[in-house]
């Protein structure tokens, strides 16, 4: 197990024993010894071109053709030779006579051989004829019984599109680990393309855990509590890219918490616990890992505020995360360990994802018990009319979920970062599933300050400072 003293070096323990609250280890630490202990890969599936939307590339993707494929028209008009244009103006307008063509050419290419004298009839986007190279367009012409007469010259490659002027045979389309856009799986169709390579989603099995959770509201009138936040965690799991599992509550008993760990282990890539994980003696999770086998819980305890009870540990080669209880301590764990996981899986390139930069309108000071610890901050930021970005901290106490459905960001500040004034910028974290729903557009911040009036509503008396602060 990884542990750190305060007053001790980094070690590697070969010890079961739970830790004591006071051994927590920088969550830099805690990542590279989990990364050392799985060896889970990102996996690659081929799948349609259609089904791709969303998905990550597993591989550089070529275009198979020239885009155009042949010389084609950019405008409605003739397709001529240039040199027979050579003396035409209005004064002098050259005569041609018409021939193939139609307007009906879009698609198909043309075996017409255009000779001296001769016009064809093209649209936007046709493919020109054998011999032509230069397009006059409609405008510059008048028609009549056959033959055209043209007012202005133009040179060779006047108002064509040349074979590969868009794209190159052969040439970068797509990098690997690149995420494919709407207009990314329309380009791929067009050049042609069915099936591509993918990698795939990972199957996150999540596992609340504890004695008072329930499904079912009409316990909760009984001293039960309906289990909100394993929802909440799935929901962030299927926007980071993730195919959640819900293996459902199990109570505080090692035994039956270790059949649902075995069963996540035969579906998933990856474990999440909820609660059930305090570094004190009942410690059921941490006791289930570890009579499953080696290498078992390998930290328990990081310098995250809030989420120090976090545990981390490996078994069959795949990660578990132990997510505390208290909602802000879950998010916060998933941030900072379930995030960057399911991005190494889905081959992306490391990444705090979209972050904005802002104002914080009020002072911020760190905890005195956890100055020293990874902090992360929930905000409520907004855009002003005049399009600045401002944002206002969020308080409350671990466990309340208004605390992030007031929030619409969050500022992850490293150990040293204790304090921050009034004004001072700030890089506002989003995260799809807390900040807005898929898609994540801008407009979340727009209209700030009727949100801001219903957030404030929220607000429970014991946390009139807040509202203070949020007016």
């Amino acid at each position: 197990m990884l542990t750190k003293d305060y007053n001790s070096s980094l070690n590697i323990s070969g010890s079961w024993m739970t830790l004591h609250p006071y051994t927590y280890i920088p969550i830099g630490a805690v990542l590279k010894t989990l990364k050392r202990n799985i060896k889970i890969r990102p996996q690659i599936e081929q799948i349609s071109v259609f089904e791709s939307y969303g998905r990550v590339l597993a591989e550089d993707v070529k275009s198979p053709i020239n885009v155009p494929r042949y010389d084609s028209s950019h405008m409605d008009g003739f397709a001529v030779l240039a040199d027979d244009l050579r003396h035409a103006s209005n004064l002098t307008p050259i005569t041609l006579n018409v021939v193939g063509g139609g307007g009906a050419t879009l698609g198909k290419f043309s075996n017409y051989i255009l000779r001296s004298g001769q016009a064809y009839r093209i649209s936007t986007g046709g493919y020109l004829p054998h011999g032509s190279n230069a397009v006059v367009p409609n405008e510059y012409t008048i028609e009549s019984k056959g033959k055209i007469e043209i007012i202005a010259s133009f040179g060779k490659g006047s108002h064509i599109s040349p074979s590969g002027g868009n794209i190159l045979r052969n040439s970068l389309l797509f990098s690997q680990g690149m995420t494919l856009r709407g207009q990314d799986v329309a380009l791929l169709s067009l050049v042609g393309i069915n099936k591509i390579h993918v990698y795939q989603k990972p199957k996150v099995a999540i596992i609340p855990t504890g004695d008072e959770l329930t499904d079912n509201l009409k316990e909760v009138k009984y001293g039960k509590v309906l289990d909100t936040n394993s929802h909440f965690i799935s929901k962030l799991v299927l926007e980071a890219g993730g195919l959640p599992i819900d293996l459902g509550i199990s109570p505080d008993d090692s035994n039956r918490i270790k059949k649902k760990l075995i069963s996540a282990l035969d579906k998933a890539d990856l474990v999440l616990t909820i609660a059930g994980s305090s570094v004190g003696k009942y410690d059921f999770v941490e006791q289930s890992i570890n009579s499953l086998g080696k290498p078992g819980v390998l930290a328990h305890g990081v310098k995250l505020d809030r989420g120090r009870v976090t545990g981390v540990g490996a078994l069959r080669g795949k990660p578990i995360i132990m997510l505390p209880g208290p909602i802000q301590g879950a998010t916060n764990a998933f941030i900072a360990f379930t995030r960057p996981l399911l991005g190494y899986l889905l081959g992306l390139p490391e990444s705090n994802g979209l972050v904005i930069r802002g104002k914080l309108m009020e002072n911020w000071e760190a905890r005195k018990r956890f100055r020293n610890f990874t902090k992360i901050v929930y905000v409520f930021a907004w855009e002003t009319k005049a399009g600045v970005i401002k944002a206002s901290p969020i308080v409350g106490d671990t466990a309340d979920m208004t605390v992030l459905t007031r929030a619409n960001g969050y500022l992850f500040l490293p150990e040293n970062k204790t304090s921050i004034a009034a004004g001072e910028k700030v890089k506002i974290n989003i995260l799809p599933g807390l900040s807005c729903p898929s898609g994540c557009s801008g407009d979340f911040m727009s209209k700030g300050s009727f949100i801001k009036k219903q957030i404030i509503t929220m607000v429970k008396p014991s946390h009139e400072r807040n509202k203070k602060r949020l007016v």
